[in-house]
């Protein structure tokens, strides 16, 4: 069985994501949805029959949440603005590796979302599948290996381990590989992401990250704040579309740069 394990907050896309989850073809599966935001939402969430547990909490202790009352072999972790393509469970379930990596594309078609999918796309096909210096993270992994990690997580951080939100899939990789260097790639366009159609879209949403990755200061996970770990490599797109790409990285990094320094 698949465990889907997902936090909510808004839950703006939150039907378009649990339809695409009805509409699997592979069908033994659970979904375990913790709701950190208004009431309303768990009752949208009762509606497609799958459990939800109300709690106010960020985002690395949501997932955490979630995965502590799984009870598949597997565990998938979503977000509530992804969806799923209708063979996502049926592939995965056919694979046999400790954690997968899944490709995923951009929903919509403004300037910022394209610069977005080119980017996606150069993770995918240039980045290394690295859990120190790579972009790539899995989504997708053997539960026993998932729990490990967050417990290793959990007694490095402290306290700190309930105020992470930004770097939660990095720390989770990173603690995964020391357990397992099983992993794979699934580069087929699986999961489909609403993202940041504006310039002031992506700049709040960075700004909130820089804010939020300060408290990963001074921690075991000091490391992961350095400007190697989000150099990108890359190899796709026309000339003129690898230099766009610039233009979504100044977007993102200066909101963040600005609330990680000055909040």
């Amino acid at each position: 069985m698949i465990s889907i394990e997902m936090p909510i907050t808004h839950g703006k896309y939150l039907r378009q994501v649990l339809e695409s989850i009805r509409k699997q073809s592979y069908q033994d599966y659970e979904v375990i949805i913790v709701n950190s935001g208004r009431e309303e939402l768990s009752d949208v969430i009762k509606e497609f029959g799958f459990k939800v547990i109300n709690q106010k909490a960020r985002l690395f202790y949501a997932r955490y949440l979630a995965h502590k009352e799984s009870k598949g072999d597997y565990a998938l972790i979503l977000d509530e603005s992804r969806m799923l393509e209708k063979d996502t469970l049926k592939l995965l379930s056919s694979l046999d590796f400790d954690m997968v990596i899944i490709g995923e594309k951009e929903v919509g078609d403004s300037f910022w979302v394209k610069l977005a999918q080119l980017d996606k796309e150069n993770i995918t096909y240039c980045d290394p599948v690295d859990p120190v210096n790579g972009i790539a993270m899995p989504r997708y992994f053997k539960s026993e290996i998932l729990s490990k990690a967050f417990s290793l997580a959990k007694e490095k951080l402290g306290e700190k381990f309930y105020e992470v939100v930004f770097r939660d899939h990095e720390i989770i990789f990173y603690e995964a590989s020391k357990i397992s260097n099983r992993v794979y790639m699934v580069r087929e366009e699986l999961i489909s992401h609403f993202g940041d159609p504006s310039l002031l879209d992506i700049m709040r949403k960075y700004h909130r990250y820089g804010k939020s990755a300060r408290v990963l200061k001074n921690s075991s996970y000091s490391d992961f704040l350095a400007k190697k770990r989000v150099t990108r490599r890359i190899c796709k797109g026309s000339f003129w579309e690898r230099k766009s790409l610039y233009l979504l990285y100044l977007a993102r990094g200066i909101p963040y740069l600005l609330g990680f320094y000055l909040g």
